[in-house]
């Protein structure tokens, strides 16, 4: 049975939207090639080409009667590494793979693009924020704990955690690029750290900012982008580690210029 053509255009963009969410939530850019790669084998394309890095996806997938479908999307967002995200979208698509669910959509009537299109839409909403506030109090106490502060710098560092996530979902939206928005970020955070320190004196300000650090720092970026250049995707790997190691260089001029300033 010949391709109906929309229905293929359709398909690969839920499949490309699958590919973008899966970028987002922190997948290595080698799964994102073999899960799109495999979604579009499962869904009776002839050839299927994928390509990707870190800022775009190119895919063309060829089907039955010379249906020949080729789209490309740009990825303007760095990922958030949300991994509930991304191990609920890796079984979605092996139940795509396994049940003939893409197979259907192919052709006039069939529902399988909708049903996975409604599946998507679930996990494009945003992050649960109470799960993120919490978690940072958790991380920034126990960090600045282990860079041996006291109890009273782990709760200090709890205490600035939320203002860091204040500050990133509320304005880095409208930051030009993260080299911007972190710098300013870490700045801000660090004045407050550091003023607040010197009139109460009840923590130790270099505790605190190592412990809500921690929020801030790219250690999965940089170590995925290792895996990037050791998996032989060089591209990704070192746009990922160039930008990794610009964004610490942010944060750390962004930090020093508050102790600077204050201190």
């Amino acid at each position: 049975m010949q391709a109906d053509r929309e229905a293929a255009e359709h398909l690969v963009q839920n499949i490309l939207d699958m590919g973008e969410m899966l970028l987002s939530s922190g997948a290595e850019v080698k799964r994102v090639e073999d899960t799109l790669s495999r979604m579009g084998a499962a869904c009776g394309a002839e050839k299927v080409n994928i390509f990707v890095i870190t800022a775009s996806i190119m895919a063309t997938m060829e089907f039955s009667g010379g249906v020949r479908v080729t789209q490309i999307r740009r990825i303007s967002r760095s990922p958030k590494y949300d991994f509930r995200r991304l191990e609920a979208l890796n079984r979605l698509s092996r139940e795509c793979c396994t049940g003939g669910l893409l197979r259907k959509s192919l052709h006039k009537g069939g529902a399988g693009g909708t049903v996975l299109e409604k599946k998507l839409r679930v996990w494009k909403q945003g992050e649960n924020i109470r799960e993120r506030y919490l978690g940072s109090l958790l991380v920034t106490g126990s960090f600045a704990v282990y860079f041996g502060g006291n109890l009273s710098d782990g709760l200090a560092a709890a205490a600035f955690a939320p203002l860091i996530c204040f500050l990133q979902n509320r304005f880095e939206p409208f930051c030009p690029n993260k080299v911007t928005f972190y710098s300013i970020c870490s700045f801000v955070a660090g004045i407050l750290i550091c003023v607040f320190s010197r009139w109460t004196g009840m923590f130790r300000y270099d505790r605190v900012i190592m412990g809500d650090m921690m929020l801030l720092l790219p250690g999965l970026a940089l170590m995925n982008s290792v895996r990037d250049v050791l998996a032989g995707n060089t591209i990704s790997g070192i746009m990922r580690l160039t930008e990794s190691l610009i964004w610490t260089g942010a944060l750390v001029v962004g930090f020093m210029g508050a102790i600077w300033v204050v201190i």
